[in-house]
């Protein structure tokens, strides 16, 4: 019933969102200069605005000295798979450059139909900390972005900027109507670009450096793994931070397997089938509860398994009976992981729910680690 109800909610916020869709006179188009990159090379992309409309000259925002403050446009970047909409990494909104003076952004008057493109840069980290205004060179997803195929889209945002403000009136799709105040509106959240393909291929050579993180990569004959260290041997420890079975000079391979430790901060897992699409996908920590986020799907692509943290910090799991999608058992955990309640749904014959089962369960346990509190496995004596 859970799952059915969260269906029609979210058909009827699409619904709401479709009703209250608004014209954007100026749009945001997102390409790169290439076809396809070396892990940790530098990768341009281009932003390209119009003003679509035929008669007016429109303002819009563009970077210009900035150098504090929130980003006026930054990436997102998600999973290639079709059979799920899977965020991977974002970058942080906010610009982080050691700069000494503070700058702005600037206003761009557009002409009817004219165009204007702006260039972004990923991986620059030649210029990332430059004491000049590389605002462009500013962009960074935090964590390595290894070989692979992402689709990725760029969101514009100037709500909170000063010269935002000035031009927009923004709006949330629940807001029936709109107070008309001679500006242009924009959605609070910004507005988004399409999605494209970034493709990015591994290299032939032993050694790479991605993120300002050099990696000395080996092999077993099937897989490689990217170590922290020219250690003399493989390891799987916490100098291992990527496993991949990618041959050089690739960007894909059928049933691609893909892990990653970043550390200290989460682990990500990707099972993949033949053309692609999300087998299993694990986001995870080194504490209890681990999961912080889950897809798992059986061989007719149909979802059995999903996890995640919720924004209050608890857990959630819930497993489901396919075919059909009933849902078989949910948990909600507190943010230690020291108190779960665990709901089990039976069904009769026909499958329609009889009854559920409510449980509590503990299975973590905190502890003080290093004059900070941490939540590890409860691990169960049965030996009395």
């Amino acid at each position: 019933m859970r799952a059915v109800t969260l269906f029609f909610s979210l058909m009827l916020y699409a619904g709401l969102s479709l009703a209250n869709l608004k014209y954007h006179p100026v749009s945001f188009i997102l390409s790169t200069d290439k076809e396809s990159y070396y892990e940790g090379e530098k990768i341009t992309i281009l932003i390209t605005i119009t003003n679509n409309d035929k008669e007016r000259t429109l303002p819009v925002l563009l970077p210009h000295t900035q150098n504090t403050g929130q980003k006026l446009f930054y990436l997102s970047a998600y999973d290639k798979a079709d059979n799920t909409l899977l965020l991977r990494y974002t970058e942080d909104r906010m610009l982080n450059m050691m700069v000494h003076d503070t700058g702005t952004v600037a206003i761009k008057y557009l002409k009817p139909l004219e165009q204007v493109v702006v260039r972004i840069y990923l991986n620059d980290f030649e210029n990332y900390y430059n004491y000049h205004t590389q605002n462009t060179s500013h962009h960074s997803f935090g964590v390595p972005l290894f070989a692979g195929v992402y689709k990725i889209n760029a969101t514009y945002n100037p709500n909170g900027i000063a010269l935002g403000d000035s031009i927009y009136t923004y709006y949330n799709d629940f807001e029936k109507n709109s107070i008309s105040t001679g500006k242009q509106l924009m959605p609070q959240s910004g507005q988004i670009t399409q999605m494209i393909d970034l493709k990015i291929k591994r290299s032939t050579d032993s050694v790479v450096t991605i993120e300002r993180n050099k990696y000395f990569i080996k092999t077993d004959g099937d897989r490689f793994f990217y170590l922290s260290k020219n250690l003399p041997r493989i390891t799987t420890d916490t100098h291992c931070h990527h496993i991949t079975n990618l041959p050089p000079d690739s960007y894909s391979v059928k049933n691609e397997y893909f892990y990653s430790h970043f550390n200290n901060l989460y682990a990500e897992y990707i099972a993949r089938f033949e053309d692609g699409d999300i087998r299993e996908y694990r986001k995870f920590s080194d504490w209890c509860p681990s999961y912080l986020y889950t897809e798992r799907y059986n061989d007719f692509k149909q979802k059995t398994h999903y996890e995640l943290q919720l924004p209050d910090k608890r857990f959630y799991s819930v497993s489901y009976h396919q075919p059909g999608g009933s849902i078989h058992q949910e948990t909600f955990c507190s943010a230690d992981g020291t108190l779960c309640n665990v709901t089990t749904y039976e069904y009769n014959k026909e499958g329609k729910l009889k009854g559920k089962k409510s449980t509590i369960t503990q299975p973590c346990v905190e502890v003080e680690l290093e004059g900070s509190k941490k939540s590890v496995q409860r691990v169960v004596n049965l030996g009395g």
